[in-house]
């Protein structure tokens, strides 16, 4: 709404206080973009030939419950309603309780400036998204380019800040959500693999998923092994260099870029089989068809595949020992079922040495003598390779 006033306004040599005041009989309005008044959008309306519903949709308001349940930040577990109801990556008995007084979904703390060069290039017209405002896109889904940070008023466009570098493309993973995201905004759904879904389920996947990769690790159990490759794939510290937990909206805006092309990365892993994800949502990235339906159409039933049980033991064993490596009870207990039935120090030594091999801290097993009830394991090799 703003960029579309301020370019009316300059059209006709105005500024947008002017054309507010004198031509539409309303005084400086701060929240164009947010919640305009209902009076101002039927003055509008009945000068430009509008409709109203188009109109509102140029507002975040005219994007509620979809994008967000409410524009009202004080409603008790919002948070909780909106973000944790899903599950991806974790399980959800992973995910921890978060208490925020006042908090609203997409909307950051601090004002994003990004737009698409290439949407710009033409200086005669020069409209900026609604979506770039919020942190929830890396590239235009048009011209599948970055979003670049500017500098100037809407409707008013100045320049970019880094001017001379061309647009940057966006890999395959990044331009794939955006699509989706896009396609949320616009025709009210999102086709995933498994069947098409509607655009408000879209929007608390994505934001589930955001939460899950900025999961501390002593939180993920068994699937902290997934969250770090994830991130290991898209090339940034772990959680985005974060040590404590605080809401995405909040985040520093260079800080939200890397969650957004982590979970870029996160949905094409799980597409391509690159990680196991343990949500029970996952299944809607799997590439295979869904018992029931495909985009909303039903299809036959599959007869099960019988379980290879020694895979999914070995693949237990590799994600145990990837969360050995950082959490001590896990490998105190992992230990335990290595080392049962042996007693002399020498095989016990044995043991350790191959679990520091494996890359276990020597002093996560410093000290301790396994007790376990776990007689039928023998290991005398490396862990991944016996088992």
């Amino acid at each position: 709404m703003s960029s579309w006033l301020n370019r009316v306004a300059a059209g006709y040599r105005m500024d947008l206080c002017d054309l507010l005041e004198h031509d539409l009989g309303h005084g400086p309005v701060d929240d164009l973009d947010t919640a305009p008044l209902l009076s101002l959008l039927t003055v509008l309306s009945q000068r430009s030939g509008i409709e109203l519903e188009r109109l509102r949709g140029m507002s975040l308001a005219g994007w509620v419950p979809w994008l967000l349940d409410s524009l009202d930040d004080r409603i008790p577990a919002a948070l909780e309603t909106y973000a944790f109801q899903f599950s991806v990556l974790l399980p959800r008995r992973n995910r921890k309780t978060r208490s925020i007084t006042r908090w609203r979904a997409w909307l950051p703390s601090q004002p994003i400036q990004r737009a698409c060069p290439v949407c710009l290039s033409d200086p005669a017209d020069q409209p900026l998204l609604l979506a770039w405002k919020l942190p929830l896109m890396l590239s235009c889904p048009l011209h599948g380019c970055w979003l670049e940070s500017y500098w100037g008023m809407p409707g008013r466009f100045l320049g970019w800040k880094n001017a001379d570098a061309a647009p940057r493309t966006a890999n395959a993973a990044i331009a794939a959500m955006d699509r989706r995201t896009w396609q949320a905004l616009t025709t009210e759904y999102v086709a995933l693999p498994r069947r098409r879904v509607h655009a408000g389920l879209w929007f608390r996947l994505l934001r589930t998923l955001l939460d899950e990769l900025n999961t501390p690790l002593s939180h993920c159990g068994s699937c902290s092994a997934s969250i770090r490759h994830v991130w290991e794939c898209c090339g940034h510290p772990l959680r985005a260099g974060q040590s404590l937990w605080r809401p995405y909206e909040i985040l520093a805006p260079a800080v939200q870029l890397q969650m957004l092309e982590a979970a870029a990365t996160a949905i094409a892993l799980i597409e391509s089989n690159g990680v196991s994800p343990h949500g029970e949502q996952a299944a809607l990235f799997l590439m295979e068809p869904q018992t029931g339906f495909i985009n909303d159409l039903p299809v036959k039933e599959r007869k099960a595949q019988p379980v290879d049980h020694w895979r999914e033991a070995a693949k237990a064993l590799k994600e145990a020992i990837a969360e050995a490596r950082h959490n001590r009870e896990t490998a105190r207990a992992l230990f335990a079922l290595a080392s049962h039935g042996r007693r002399d120090p020498e095989s016990l030594g044995r043991l350790r040495v191959t679990f520091s091999q494996e890359g276990v801290p020597p002093e996560f097993l410093s000290h301790y003598v396994p007790n376990g009830p776990f007689a039928f394991l023998s290991m005398n090799d490396g862990l991944s390779d016996k088992f």
